[in-house]
């Protein structure tokens, strides 16, 4: 499978301004499992989802999208951190003018990317969108779970700006204070959204990371995730936020993680998560 099952011309892994690369990996889940299905989930849709985007007017496949052979699970967390960050250095997936997004699995595999494209940029931020701040050091035994995503990501940069929180542990509020204060929740958002937009411009330097828990929208918009947390965000809220982002911002990656399919005909959270992939496409494309 592709996304958007493009013609040849357009899914040149040489050429494509887009590399989708898939990690289908739920090695330390603590609740609800399913990740592991949540790429090729995404991929199946993909191709419902229009290539002319709404608000730019424009195709978003001009510049290409190209699909990438899938990152295998490994037998260990620790294993999958090295296979992740190996693999993206040997494909060189963090080249300038291009931007690879990498469809999960869970969220363990944000730190290892996150080490690579600091190693490609100066001076590198993360925007993550989630319902957990990802904080703890350990989480299950090991220092690389998912719980431990932004923990680890902070090691490899300082700025990480932190949307969507609305489920953290005592532990993370007394290891990771400053971190924990300049939380963007949905209640701040919704209460003073031009206020919180301004932080969010503020804190994040020139080349953005960007991050994408699917947990961070309201369930009603996003059910099928591993810790479905009540009170999310909309898709209005995350889109416009990205939107302004994109604008001033130059967006070197992307991740989106954390979608565990239901099956059957409820499609709507890997359908929600390629029509963001799109949205992305288009505003990194056309507005900067």
């Amino acid at each position: 499978m592709s996304f958007f099952r493009l013609p040849k011309e357009l899914s040149d892994p040489a050429t494509a301004k887009f590399l989708i690369q898939p990690v289908p990996y739920e090695g330390t889940v603590s609740f609800l499992k399913g990740t592991v299905n949540g790429p090729d989930a995404i991929l199946a849709v993909s191709d419902q989802v229009e290539h002319f985007d709404e608000e730019l007017l424009f195709d978003m496949t001009q510049h290409g999208v190209a699909t990438l052979p899938s990152i295998p699970p490994a037998n260990s967390p620790e294993e999958q951190f090295e296979l992740i960050y190996n693999t993206v250095r040997e494909r060189n997936l963090f080249q300038r003018g291009r931007i690879p997004i990498f469809l999960g699995g869970e969220h363990s595999i944000t730190p290892p990317i996150v080490r690579v494209a600091a190693e490609e940029y100066d001076e590198i931020s993360v925007l993550q969108f989630d319902a957990h701040a990802d904080l703890r050091d350990s989480y299950t035994g090991t220092r690389y779970s998912h719980g431990s995503a932004m923990r680890r990501s902070l090691e490899y940069t300082p700025n990480i700006v932190q949307v969507g929180i609305r489920s953290f542990s005592e532990e993370e509020v007394r290891d990771c204070p400053d971190q924990v204060k300049r939380f963007i929740t949905p209640m701040l958002l919704a209460g003073d959204y031009s206020f919180c937009l301004d932080q969010i411009l503020h804190r994040l330097s020139k080349q953005v990371y960007i991050s994408i828990d699917i947990d961070a929208f309201d369930p009603a918009f996003a059910p099928g995730t591993g810790t479905p947390e009540p009170g999310g965000l909309s898709w209005r809220e995350v889109t416009s936020i990205l939107r302004r982002v994109c604008e001033e911002k130059n967006i070197v990656g992307i991740d989106v993680v954390e979608v565990a399919p239901l099956g059957g005909n409820n499609v709507v959270t890997e359908f929600t998560a390629a029509r963001l992939i799109g949205k992305l496409m288009a505003y990194t494309t056309k507005l900067p």
